[in-house]
């Protein structure tokens, strides 16, 4: 199977930072900072955590406005912007992300590049160090670009970095989705012996110090192996050392300087070996591109790492996986998401599992050789199935391909936190949480192409208790997900917020208790400063971009506050279905609709307070 080759640039350089304290060295480990253009997206300053959001137009750089209406950084009439994931060029100029270096150092780029849609004629993009072009790119079609042959890039303090999508021909259809992470190395200096010129206050032996020269050069004592830096009237009759931290021999006869022992530098700690704590898998014979399968050694090397309480580390590499691979209580962490690939060759066991307490899985790309139908649903065919852990963390991982869902949480999870992922093209939802999981938050995820729901949150009857206690926070969803964006169809007590949703078959957020289904009740959503958008395109199930629908049980106590409703493939808000529906409020929202009818309320007490557009 090809391999996407990430956008990766390693630069060495030193950073003069805080050095030694009164001549004495002190060793600095090297300080890394991860940027990432998502989480750390500014609502309201340029040049927060060194991102800046502006337009280029005849090669001159200048800020956007942020619309907090839309939730994004954006130019005179709209175009170009640029939002947390993704940019929009405009006809007469370029979208720019921007970040600056914060001193001199290395920099680790990461970034891949796609198109929301196939339409238009192309995108072109290019990230540039100052003047310097260091990677281009067309965008055509929907396909995912990731940058190559970039590497060993200096910066110095206020170098910039420009991530510029171009219209190409037109800005038609020009979505694209583009969120780099920039790794900043910052390399303080060996610390040197050499002492600082003149500390104050400096015990000079001589009583009195005159700036004239001494009537006499004092030929006498050997001379020294430099100049001191101020003549003595006399020669010092008294050989006493000077405290000063200063490699000059004392003033004695002798021709052999003798270095005061003051100044001898503390030897630099050694950095912590990274490797004390951790267990490798190719301790355990895992071979990086090899084309075998690394099964059994990653089993033996997570057996290790759990016995002696260790971290299991994954080089970069691919690595091949035959079957199910279980996580038990452990941290498992790869070398990044686009440099660590674990590629599972069954199609019917290939999921990574989670169990026990405080697990982690992170920085590693995840996905099938091959998948089959979702059929049953097994989640022997999932990217990644907790399986009743707690305390749980998934973070920036890749999961593309699988024949089921791609992260799912199910018997009872809880406690966790699913962040900073990209998932895609899976066979079924790409977040889902399910049976008694609660107490979850998934934020800050890319969730494209996938197979069914976006993100979901789904009580069925057969459990005793509903999921709950879920947050939906700052994820981006869409790409033509073939269901709903974000969807809760049995639940309670689950915040849904600052999320962006687009493009996707069904509607963008669904509240729901099915029938069909068999789900339980929902209470108590609350839904707050999403942006909807040109969602429900299906036909004939029309769904508008956010609908209300109960064909089962009780659905009560939902709130819509401060979202952004526009253009809905076919309708803008729906609440219906032939179940119960109670209090649904609607709260400062903004509805902008162009297609078909703005609301269809046929069910429910429903409250308007200060909407725009209803």
């Amino acid at each position: 199977m090809g391999k996407n080759k990430a956008l990766k640039v390693v630069l060495a350089f030193s950073l003069a930072a805080g050095s030694g304290v009164i001549g004495i060295g002190q060793a600095q480990a090297n300080a890394v900072t991860e940027y990432k253009a998502s989480s750390n997206f500014s609502t309201g300053t340029q040049g927060y955590q060194q991102w800046s959001y502006g337009q280029m137009i005849n090669g001159q750089y200048t800020d956007l406005t942020y619309n907090s209406a839309r939730k994004q950084w954006e130019g005179e009439k709209g175009y170009p912007w640029v939002n947390g994931s993704d940019m929009y060029p405009a006809d007469n100029g370029d979208a720019v992300r921007k970040w600056v270096s914060p001193g001199s150092g290395t920099v680790s780029i990461s970034a891949m590049a796609r198109k929301r849609t196939p339409n238009g004629d192309g995108a072109v993009v290019t990230i540039r160090k100052d003047d310097t072009v260091l990677w281009t790119e067309t965008l055509v079609r929907a396909k995912t670009y990731y940058a190559e042959n970039v590497s060993s890039i200096p910066v110095e303090q206020g170098t910039v970095i420009y991530f510029i999508l171009n219209k190409k021909g037109d800005s038609v259809s020009d979505q694209t989705l583009w969120n780099p992470t920039v790794t900043f190395t910052a390399q303080s200096p060996a610390p040197t012996p050499e002492p600082t010129p003149e500390p104050a206050p400096t015990p000079v032996p001589t009583p009195e110090p005159t700036p004239e020269p001494a009537p006499e050069p004092t030929p006498e004592p050997a001379p020294t192996p430099e100049p001191t830096p101020e003549p003595t009237p006399e020669p010092a009759p008294t050989p006493v050392p000077t405290p000063v931290p200063t490699p000059e021999p004392t003033p004695e006869p002798a021709p052999t300087p003798v270095p005061t022992p003051v100044p001898t530098p503390e030897p630099t700690p050694e950095p912590a070996p990274v490797d004390i704590n951790t267990v490798s898998v190719t301790s355990y014979g895992a071979v990086a591109n090899d084309g075998k399968d690394d099964l059994s050694a990653f089993n033996a090397a997570a057996k290790a790492a759990k016995s002696q309480g260790k971290t299991l580390t994954i080089p970069a590499g691919e690595f091949l996986l035959s079957s199910i691979f279980t996580i038990d209580g452990i941290k498992v962490v790869g070398a990044g998401s686009a440099e660590t690939v674990l590629i599972s060759t069954n199609p019917e066991k290939g999921s990574i599992d989670l169990k026990g307490d405080r697990v982690e899985l992170r920085n590693l790309k995840h996905e099938y050789k091959t998948t089959v139908p979702r059929g049953n649903g097994a989640h022997e065919k999932n990217s990644i199935t907790v399986r009743s852990a707690s305390n749980f963390v998934i973070d920036n991982i890749h999961v593309s391909k699988s024949s089921t869902a791609g992260i799912m949480m199910a018997y009872g999870s809880k406690n966790g936190v699913i962040s900073n992922n990209t998932v895609e093209t899976t066979g079924a939802d790409g977040i889902h949480m399910t049976t008694e999981s609660h107490h979850i938050t998934v934020e800050n995820n890319t969730v494209m192409g996938v197979g069914d729901d976006g993100i979901a949150v789904v009580s069925y009857g057969t459990s005793s208790t509903p999921v709950n206690n879920i947050t939906i926070r700052n994820n981006k969803i869409g790409n033509f997900s073939k269901a709903r964006g974000i969807s809760v169809v049995g639940g309670e007590d689950v915040l849904i917020e600052g999320n962006n949703v687009a493009d996707t078959m069904m509607a963008g957020i669904y509240i729901s208790a099915e029938g069909s289904y068999n789900t339980l009740n929902v209470d108590r959503i609350k839904v707050n400063g999403n942006t909807i958008h040109h969602t429900g395109i299906q036909e004939p199930q029309n769904h508008p971009n956010v609908l209300v629908y109960a064909s089962t049980g009780v659905i009560d106590n939902v709130e819509f506050n401060n979202n952004m409703i526009t253009h809905g493939a076919h309708r803008g808000i729906g609440v219906w279905g032939d179940a119960t529906i109670k209090n649904v409020t609607f709260r400062q929202n903004t509805l902008i609709n162009t297609n078909g009818a703005a609301t269809t309320f046929k069910n429910g007490i429903i409250k308007l307070i200060d909407n725009i557009g209803f």
